[in-house]
């Protein structure tokens, strides 16, 4: 299991990554809470029934441990420098995931996770809890707020 462990999260780390900076919207705050998600995952991995939800699971873990974070803190700081956070994305990669992280955590979330983590409508209804039909609202309120934030048009 420590093998497979080890080979799906450093596939799936910068997805995961993406997950954490969405939610805390600070690179240095993200890498912790993915450290701690991380070990918590590596000493549940026995619980993990199928291999196939790996990355399910452990994104599930990560989402959950940020939550904690932000009430544990409360947190309120925007991220201020995110240049160094992606250190293989091209500009437009970088415009993106600078507006993404200026943008409401609550719905940049459905961004990342449609979008970075390649998850489908039911998938990301069941993880965040909510109707599919309020995860296809909310991704289309996302991306109209994404476009606006691009084009310079903050609200």
């Amino acid at each position: 299991m420590r093998e497979l462990f080890e080979q799906e999260y450093r596939k799936h780390e910068k997805s995961l990554f993406l997950v954490a900076v969405a939610y805390l919207h600070n690179t240095e705050d993200a890498k912790d809470v993915l450290q701690d998600a991380a070990l918590s995952a590596y000493k549940a991995i026995n619980t993990l029934k199928n291999k196939e939800y790996f990355k399910t699971w452990i994104t599930r873990i990560v989402i959950n441990k940020c939550k904690n974070y932000i009430k544990s803190r409360r947190y309120t700081e925007e991220l201020t420098d995110n240049t160094n956070a992606f250190y293989n994305t091209n500009t437009d990669e970088m415009e993106i995931m600078d507006a993404l992280c200026r943008m409401d955590p609550k719905l940049s979330i459905y961004i990342t996770l449609k979008f970075y983590n390649d998850m489908t409508y039911d998938e990301m209804a069941k993880w965040l809890v909510v109707p599919v039909s309020t995860v296809k609202h909310r991704t289309k309120s996302a991306l109209n707020e994404l476009k606006n934030l691009l084009e310079g048009d903050e609200k």
